[in-house]
């Protein structure tokens, strides 16, 4: 909770100094900022006035809790790049395409820790602030909003950090945010982030199996992972972590792969019941287990040990860019009994009962009216192949069996999430639907059918039904900002191609 105040940094950078003996080294510790980085009180509710009136950095606050001038932008910058000397010498700022910001630290930058690495870090502005207004020094490009109409700086940076990147050969793509939002609705540029890492929410969730292997060609959705739980404490779980990522490389089939590694350790267990008492004061951990050979700084002894709950996971992907890889295509779909009958998919509102916000899957006549999906996850079991579905619109959602386990929807929002960071998606979401060509090479879904609902007024909606099928024809369309992401050398070997994105 520093504001960016000299002080306060200082004495964290003497502790980092002071804990961590050398490993890693002061020139190798990076800040991802947050909002009590900003300011001591958070830019949070307390901040909420009109629009105008700014959160100011620093440490000062009024009886009423608000924050009080203190430091220029210039000032608290300069306090971080002082107390955090890495950002100067090892952070770059990726060129801006559009000539409109400028990046700097520590607010939005990059990190390549090596050469030979695959991976490329990319440090975003996400700060969780409810008032998002600074002091009037503040550049455009350490803003979480933008003056100009239709330039978001949030996507302006994805998108000039992912191509720095992919300029420097790189092929694994971390982003790094203190809050989780829907700041850069981009598709196209999140869709193309491997595995996105946030705090805010003091808590640990991550949207994988624990243990779970990720395959780069077979994602859609970004692995996450929140790391909120070194904050203090609100009786979320019972355990401090912290996340080490190990890169390997290794050889599969004749070609260099990368394994990174996610290793989630604990660094206090709650000695206590979690949690001890009810909101506000909920807590787990203001007593930690002792960890005998530990080291003790006045505390008890501490140790890092493995997960308690077996956190952790391993992202697997290229080591060299090899292949022409392209953002999973976005397509508008036709389904009918027959191959020469076929009508548009789109969405359309179920009865409230199914679920507020659910959307059934219907025809439609008009193929203006269609909604655009993407197919993700594929994978080819001799003559049949399986894939999920993902809308690209009702925020970016899979397609899913409801609870009486026949109805195929859309439901829930990716950018949602609860008060312990845990969203509506995880890379386990969405059903695992089945396709084959027939005889005469048409493409064909299986085990679904169109039934008439009279809750929805005699509309037709998609069901799963065991035995049946229609004919699906795809049709690619560009969504908004799609990019084309040519890597170094093209491949005329279609089967890697297909491994690279399974062609349903």
């Amino acid at each position: 909770y520093s504001g960016g105040a000299a002080s306060v940094l200082n004495a964290t950078s003497r502790a980092f100094e002071r804990i961590f003996a050398g490993t890693p080294a002061e020139g190798k510790i990076f800040p991802s900022i947050g909002n009590h980085d900003v300011s001591f009180l958070g830019c949070t509710m307390v901040e909420t006035r009109p629009y105008s009136a700014p959160c100011y950095y620093g440490q000062k606050y009024s009886i009423m809790r608000k924050s009080q001038e203190d430091l220029t932008y210039k000032q608290w910058q300069g306090n971080w790049q002082k107390y955090f000397p890495a950002l100067n010498h090892h952070a770059s700022s990726p060129k801006n395409l559009d000539s409109t910001f400028q990046w700097e630290t520590p607010t939005r930058y990059t990190l390549d820790l090596e050469k030979k690495s695959s991976v490329h870090i990319i440090v975003g502005l996400d700060s969780g602030s409810w008032t998002l207004s600074r002091t009037e020094d503040t550049p455009e490009s350490a803003l979480e909003t933008s003056t100009k109409e239709g330039v978001n700086p949030h996507c302006s940076f994805l998108r000039d950090s992912l191509e720095q990147g992919k300029r420097r050969g790189k092929t694994v793509f971390v982003y790094v945010t203190h809050h989780f939002t829907g700041a850069c609705d981009d598709w196209s540029l999140v869709q193309q982030v491997d595995v996105w890492i946030a705090g805010h929410r003091h808590a640990y969730w991550q949207n994988m199996e624990p243990g779970a292997t990720v395959v780069q060609e077979q994602q859609h959705y970004p692995a996450r992972i929140i790391v909120g739980n070194g904050g203090f404490d609100e009786g979320h779980i019972d355990v401090v972590s912290f996340v080490h990522m190990k890169e390997e490389v290794y050889e599969k089939n004749g070609v260099e792969r990368v394994s990174l590694k996610f290793l989630v350790k604990d660094t206090c267990i709650g000695d206590e019941t979690c949690p001890t008492s009810i909101w506000p004061n909920a807590h787990c951990w203001q007593k930690c287990k002792d960890m005998p050979g530990g080291v003790d700084h006045g505390g008890g002894p501490r140790k890092a040990t493995d997960s308690k709950y077996g956190y952790g996971f391993t992202f697997d992907a290229m080591k060299e860019q090899v292949l022409v890889r392209r953002a999973n295509r976005a397509v508008k779909l036709q389904l009918g009994t027959n191959s020469s009958e076929l009508r548009w998919v789109t969405l359309g509102t179920l009865p409230v009962e199914e679920g507020v916000g659910h959307s059934a899957i219907i025809p439609t006549d008009d193929e203006s009216e269609a909604t655009v999906f993407t197919f993700y996850d594929g994978h080819v079991d001799g003559l049949t192949s399986t894939a999920r579905l993902a809308s690209w619109s009702k925020g970016h959602v899979p397609v899913s069996l409801a609870s009486d386990s026949r109805t195929l929807l859309v439901k829930g929002n990716y950018w949602k999430a609860d008060v312990k960071g845990k969203a509506d998606v995880d890379l386990a979401s969405g059903e695992v639907l089945k396709f084959k060509r027939d005889s005469e090479g048409h493409l064909v879904m299986l085990e679904v059918t169109w039934e008439l609902d009279l809750d929805m007024g005699l509309q037709e909606q998609l069901i799963a039904a065991e035995g049946k099928a229609l004919f699906l024809k795809k049709h690619e369309v560009l969504p908004p900002s799609e990019e084309l992401v040519v890597l170094r050398e093209e491949s005329n070997d279609e089967s890697e191609l297909v491994a690279a994105n399974v062609v349903i």
